[in-house]
């Protein structure tokens, strides 16, 4: 085996580098070496080091473990150029691994790695994480699996089925989490509303403002054409107090006579002033009926 290769990448399928042991898994054989597995591992240590039958064996049964697996843990603990990433892929088995055999700096990487992971994770994934937490007491992924099971609604917690393996404590928590996640939702939106609400009594009050300055704008322009149309000596405006006499009265304008407002000019004539009754009152209608009191 070349050196460049053992740096980069061992493959460990023959010997190399005074590899001492043979790990057998699944019918493949791993050329490692004792140190190397009794520094990552107090297991191994123990294993090498004390009257049990693997103490003088060149060759170590794995039963029950997968090689690709055992590999990716040999090629986590083994130096290299480009370090071993922890990946999707990879975290769960190796924490099992790890787990088994005490590598607590292994451990440590994969539940990092996993508890940053937890919060760009679907909502059916966070409760699966919290119960492998528990499994392999990873306190950090505890936390941050149970922090984001805040999110949950009472049914997806209900209803997700990994419910019933949740332990009480951690449940209780989650439960409590939701429950101000829900309180602080509901101040929030009651904070809103109340802003909306002045927001509206605001826009209410201005509304108002503006209705009352153009009926009053209204009622003085046809006080103004009352004034002028009573000019005339045939018409009558006694009695007009308010703006729907002044507009009564001007509905009862309809003949034109020759007036004298543009400098006495016998040739300037003044029609009847009905027709300007009826926009005045259009207008003082509709600010009455589309703008609230």
């Amino acid at each position: 085996m070349a050196l460049t290769n053992e740096v980069e990448s061992p493959d460990f399928s023959q010997r190399w580098k005074l590899s001492d042991l043979v790990l057998v898994v699944e019918e493949e054989r791993f050329h490692v070496h004792r140190a190397i597995l009794a520094f990552w591992s107090p297991v191994f240590e123990k294993m090498f080091t004390s009257e049990f039958q693997e103490k003088d064996k060149n060759e170590v049964p794995l039963p029950g473990k997968k090689a690709s697996e055992i590999k990716e843990m040999l090629l986590l603990i083994y130096p290299s150029l480009t370090e071993r990433e922890i990946t999707e892929e990879n975290c769960y088995f190796l924490v099992k691994l790890a787990h088994e055999y005490q590598m607590a700096a292994i451990v440590t990487r994969c539940e990092d790695f996993m508890a940053s992971k937890v919060k760009v994770k679907a909502k059916q994934c966070v409760l699966a994480d919290l119960v492998f937490a528990q499994t392999y007491e990873l306190a950090k992924l505890k936390l941050a699996s149970v922090t984001q099971a805040h999110c949950l609604s009472l049914d997806e917690l209900k209803q997700d089925e990994m419910f019933d393996q949740i332990q009480p404590d951690n449940l209780q928590e989650i439960i409590e989490g939701i429950i101000k996640r829900l309180q602080e939702e509901l101040d929030g939106a009651r904070t809103q509303s109340q802003e909306r609400q002045q927001k509206i009594d605001h826009m209410r009050a201005s509304i108002q403002s503006v209705k009352t300055a153009c009926l009053g704008e209204i009622g003085k322009i046809a006080q103004q054409l009352v004034n002028h149309a009573s000019s005339k000596q045939s018409c009558s405006y006694i009695g007009c107090t308010d703006t729907a006499s002044y507009l009564a009265a001007l509905r009862q304008d309809t003949s034109a006579h020759y007036c004298t407002c543009k400098g006495g000019y016998n040739r300037n004539i003044c029609y009847g002033l009905s027709s300007v009754s009826v926009n005045l009152d259009s207008i003082k209608s509709q600010l009455e009926s589309c703008l609230p009191s």
